[in-house]
């Protein structure tokens, strides 16, 4: 189905910006059309008081790098979210898709207050966000009855542009740095004495956009990136992203749970990396999984091994080898992948066959790519 959008009729009319950088971008955006969804941001950024903000189809983001940030007594890590800011983008604006016509966000508000009824960690919440996230990516989907990319585009681009204006209203108090900026919200450094300053642009912003902004303050941060950090809240609880991230649910893949965990103990607690992780009490975190298509084999050393399989890097084990067919309309043997290259392991699908001992030294590397060059 071929379309045809304006982008300057799926923005906000009000919007505007003191910001060159910010500005820059809006217009832009306002003068394109486009005929499909995909790249329609590739390389679109705005660079504010040093800080990057990288648009994207997404969502919009950008981070500091590298870094351990801590509150002190004179500053403080403040975590603002939009509370369930897609869905609320719609409701609040009357954006649908045209053809369910606009008692779509009336449906859509019912979806959004029933999930308010239930804890936020429950399975019904669980459900019913899933409901409310999901119209914003069928939206996008030509199969789906939500497609419309003009209702999709209304939401991603709003979305980071009315972050945009938050970030520059708090990028005005001084002594404020900016951490991070995400698809749900921004995270800042502020100097204690102007959290008052924060409240009233956090209330403004509320006022202009009749959204509504959640505040969390952080204890300290470890950033490895936008995607990857460990975010200390101030009662000692732990948020956890990317390669940091060990509670995982049933359906994800569980590998090497030992890496993000001795990761944190050493990055919030200080511990040694490789006493803490030769020392380590739950053998089943060692564990990792690796799972090859139908069409293709997998190869212990000279032994064939189930498709799906557990393994650990050991000491004296094999390696093991990946084997896909030869490229569509290609000729020639099979190509052969390693697992772990360079490492060799014990594949232990009955846990009775993992009697090799671990090779520490393995996850210890890990650990250290996701601990050390933080400063």
């Amino acid at each position: 189905m071929l379309f045809r959008s304006e982008l300057k009729d799926a923005i906000l009319p009000w919007i505007e910006f003191k910001q060159p950088e910010f500005t820059r971008v809006l217009n832009w955006l306002k003068a394109q059309s486009i005929t499909e969804t995909k790249g329609v941001f590739t390389d679109l950024t705005a660079t504010v008081n040093g800080f990057e903000f990288v648009f994207g189809l997404g969502g919009i983001h950008g981070s500091v790098e590298s870094k351990v940030i801590e509150s002190d007594n004179e500053r403080i890590i403040v975590d603002l979210d939009v509370t369930s800011y897609y869905p609320n983008l719609a409701i609040t604006n009357s954006f649908f898709p045209a053809h369910l016509g606009k008692e779509f966000c009336t449906i859509y508000k019912t979806l959004f207050e029933q999930r308010k009824a239930y804890p936020k960690k429950s399975t019904e919440s669980a459900m019913l966000k899933l409901a409310l996230n999901g119209v914003y990516g069928d939206s996008n989907n030509k199969f789906s009855p939500f497609y419309d990319p003009l209702f999709t585009m209304s939401i991603t681009l709003n979305g980071q542009l009315l972050l945009c204006l938050l970030a520059e209203q708090l990028m005005e108090i001084p002594g404020l740095e900016m951490i991070q900026v995400n698809p749900d919200g921004v995270t800042i450094r502020v100097p204690r004495l102007m959290l008052a300053v924060v409240e009233q642009v956090r209330e403004d912003w509320q006022n202009k956009t009749s959204l509504n902004l959640e505040e969390a303050i952080y204890r300290s941060m470890m950033i490895r990136d936008v995607n990857n950090y460990i975010a200390v809240y101030e009662d000692g609880s732990t948020k956890r992203k990317g390669a940091y991230e060990w509670d995982l649910d049933w359906h994800q893949n569980a590998s090497a749970l030992v890496i993000p965990k001795v990761a944190e103990k050493v990055l919030v607690e200080d511990a040694p990396i490789r006493q803490t992780v030769e020392n380590w009490p739950d053998k089943l975190d060692f564990m990792l999984r690796t799972k090859v298509p139908r069409n293709s084999y997998l190869k212990w050393g000279t032994q064939h091994v189930q498709n799906i399989s557990r393994y650990y890097i050991a000491k004296d084990g094999k390696p093991l080898i990946k084997f896909m067919p030869p490229l569509k309309g290609a000729y020639g043997d099979w190509r052969k992948i390693g697992i772990e290259a360079g490492w060799n392991v014990q594949v232990c699908n009955d846990l009775a066959d993992a009697t090799l001992p671990i090779n520490y030294d393995y996850y210890v590397k890990e650990v250290e790519a996701l601990c050390l060059g933080l400063a």
